[in-house]
């Protein structure tokens, strides 16, 4: 999207307009002000002036001259825009179904692993930021780190003093910042996702002093749902309620649409297997 935004900035000033953006639909705009450029169907580049140009010809001609020019960058941002808008429902649906099974659980975070691949299919708590468990691993390292120094790691995301927080604290005052408490669920997270990383197999953990407890159950032949706790629980009510939620979950796994991968490569896609 930046290289979008960056030729955006230079269509409007090349053809010294007021404004150069994206419509979605609408109809065929009729403003003298306006020159449209249509990307494909139902989807224009359009450039807006103060006034109606001179030349209208001209600006028009110069206008199909830098689409044509980065047609590649404009047709890359309307598809990445289509995959995020047919992918927040079924995305936001499973946010839904996660968040109510951590909740009826009592557990701190609900997520969903895959076996296979580093992509972390869903998690209750969208303020985390949870994208792939590399991640997730290099983050609980930076924490362990920070408590071998004698820092707290959620006392410091909520403290306001010093300089500008980077690495493992940046990222937990985000969160904290995105929902409260959610430094803390963070936390326990990346440290429950680390401990399966060593051990794979679904399991469960009861919590230990500053250890989360987790349990965690595969679905699909390829995915788990992994619940985090920061407290005791039980775990024949916990595997009851899970047993009842899975086809539901799994349900709306195999529903989401094929993810891209950072860096670039092969497309990751939700599978059953039966």
């Amino acid at each position: 999207m930046d290289a979008l935004m960056r030729l955006l900035e230079l269509v409007r000033r090349e053809l010294e307009a007021e404004d150069a953006h994206l419509r979605l639909g609408g109809r065929e705009p009729n403003d003298p002000r306006e020159l449209v450029s249509e990307i494909r169907p139902g989807c224009r580049l359009v450039v807006r002036f103060a006034e109606p140009p001179a030349d209208p010809g001209q600006a028009r001609e110069r206008l199909a001259e830098l689409t044509a020019a980065f047609n590649g960058t404009v047709t890359n941002a309307v598809e990445l825009l289509d995959t995020t808008l047919a992918r927040a429902p079924t995305g936001e649906a499973l946010t839904d179904v996660l968040a109510d099974l951590r909740d009826a659980t009592g557990a701190t975070v609900a997520l969903v692993i895959d076996r296979q691949s580093p992509v972390l299919w869903g998690c209750s708590d969208p303020a985390l930021e949870l994208r792939d468990r590399p991640s997730a691993q290099r983050l609980a390292e930076a924490i362990a780190r920070m408590r071998r120094d004698g820092l707290d790691p959620v006392q410091a995301s909520i403290a306001h003093d010093g300089p500008p927080p980077t690495g493992a604290l940046h990222a937990l005052r985000r969160a904290e910042r995105a929902q409260p408490g959610a430094a803390s669920i963070l936390v326990a997270a990346v440290a429950a996702l680390a401990r399966l990383a060593d051990d794979p197999a679904p399991q469960e953990h009861l919590p230990q002093g500053d250890e989360p407890g987790f349990v965690s159950k595969g679905f699909g032949g390829l995915y788990e749902v992994v619940l985090v706790f920061t407290r005791s629980f039980s775990p024949l009510r916990v595997e009851g309620v899970m047993r009842r939620a899975l086809p539901v979950v799994e349900r709306h796994v195999l529903e989401l649409p094929p993810l891209d991968p950072t860096p670039k490569g092969g497309r990751v896609v939700p599978l059953h297997r039966d």
